[in-house]
């Protein structure tokens, strides 16, 4: 960009333009270097450009200095822990049980939905039993008509009755006596020939009828008797069936599943529910070969789950499988867990650690404080100095407020225990009162 001639240049180009016109002798080369050099000088030392950009100034850093995070520390230590076994599996229901109806009829009541707690005999579904309370009052009359018919005291059991003390027996032993007394005498007075044969024959006869209707009022109470008893268990039967129609729970514990609605007609074996007993739970463990002489019932168990993960729940083992499974030459063991508080659910995956049979190894102990966490990785910030040191470690288990690390940490070293969510590797910190 060409700019127009400043002050001195004018000055300068007058003089030498008026210098050519006094003196024009001088030659034109002569005139041209001095206008030259005129120019070269006065701009190099009077003129300035008058839109030149100036350079800004350094812009002065006003960021205040980063406060250094105030930290605890606490030691790592030692301690003789009992040998374990990592192990993970399934908690499970101590028992489940699908409910299913006994007798058939059509649903007029459910008393339970999914969730619901349940005592051992709270009704869950209830049948119509007109039907069978029908059934019921038949058999149970006759019951009382054949007590009646062998006059039976209210309690008394027919198995111990004498069916010479029932009346039409008597009757009919009565006559038969009388009838065999007759025939007796009779006789003695045909011996004797003071009654013809027809006499005798007559008297013969009535008393062999006596005794036939004797025998048969006999066999007569004995078939009153099986009677009752098939009365009894036909009363038994409808009585059975009339209770039936409530479906009840068949131990405490829990509605897992519903099964019916009101009004569906239910046949015999028709699933309701499913209820399970959640109280205790069980955990199914697969331990290894090699373990499996180091595995004891009563040998205690800790187990933790995602949705309490700050919360460990003892256990026992309580049962030891009788052979290993040949695919996976692994020993079947269940362990029992208290679910008193209701905090755990069957179906909940668990992970843990086995107290094994042995003598104890040392391990490494940090306060639960210092734990952080590195993506899926656990770690701890070592003190080195006035900065700290990220260290990844694997977590244990957790004692008396402390958690077993296995990593690059040594006893005596000091672990971070406060703002570590804000520590990196290698950060300045200060040191905490």
């Amino acid at each position: 960009m060409t700019h127009p001639p400043c002050g001195p240049e004018r000055r300068i180009a007058r003089r030498v333009f008026g210098a050519r016109s006094a003196a024009s002798n001088h030659s034109r080369a002569a005139v041209v270097a001095a206008l030259l050099a005129a120019l070269a000088a006065t701009t190099l030392t009077a003129c300035k450009r008058p839109d030149a950009e100036a350079k800004p100034a350094p812009a002065r850093d006003t960021a205040a200095p980063r406060e250094k995070p105030a930290v605890r520390f606490g030691k790592v230590a030692t301690r003789a822990l009992p040998q374990t076994l990592d192990i993970s599996g399934t908690l499970v229901a101590d028992e489940s049980s699908e409910v299913a109806t006994q007798v058939a009829g059509s649903v007029v009541s459910v008393e339970v939905d999914v969730g619901s707690r349940v005592k051992k005999g709270d009704p869950l579904v209830v049948l119509d039993a007109r039907n069978l309370a029908l059934q019921s009052q038949a058999a149970s009359a006759a019951v009382a008509q054949a007590r009646a018919k062998l006059a039976l005291q209210q309690g008394a059991s027919p198995k111990d009755i004498d069916p010479d003390q029932v009346p039409e027996v008597r009757a009919a032993k009565q006559s038969m006596e009388l009838a065999k007394a007759e025939a007796e005498r009779v006789k003695q007075l045909f011996d004797q020939g003071a009654v013809a044969q027809s006499t005798w024959d007559a008297a013969r006869t009535q008393a062999q009828n006596a005794t036939a209707q004797y025998e048969a009022a006999v066999n007569g109470i004995r078939a009153t008797v099986a009677a009752l008893s098939s009365a009894q268990a036909q009363a038994g039967l409808a009585s059975k069936s009339v209770a039936d129609t409530t479906v009840r729970a068949p131990f405490d514990g829990a509605v897992a599943e519903k099964r019916i609605s009101v009004g569906e007609f239910a046949s015999p074996g028709r699933v309701v529910a499913v209820v399970v007993r959640d109280n205790p739970l069980r955990l199914r463990i697969d331990v290894p070969e090699a373990d499996i002489a180091s595995i004891e019932i009563g040998k205690p168990v800790r187990i933790s789950v995602a949705a309490f993960p700050n919360r460990t729940f003892p256990g026992v083992v309580k049962r030891i499988g009788a052979s290993l499974k040949a695919s996976s030459r692994t020993l079947p063991v269940e362990a029992e867990f208290d679910n008193s508080e209701g905090k755990l659910r069957p179906g909940l995956f668990a992970q843990g650690q086995l107290a094994l049979t042995g003598e104890s190894k040392t391990a490494l102990l940090v306060p639960e404080a210092a734990i952080g966490t590195s993506g899926t990785s656990a770690r701890v910030f070592v003190r080195s100095g006035d900065r700290v040191t990220e260290r990844l470690v694997k977590t244990g288990r957790k004692v008396d407020g402390l958690v077993e690390v296995i990593g690059p940490v040594a006893d005596g070293e000091e672990v971070a225990i406060d703002n570590v969510s804000e520590l990196a590797d290698g950060i300045e910190i200060a040191a905490a009162q």
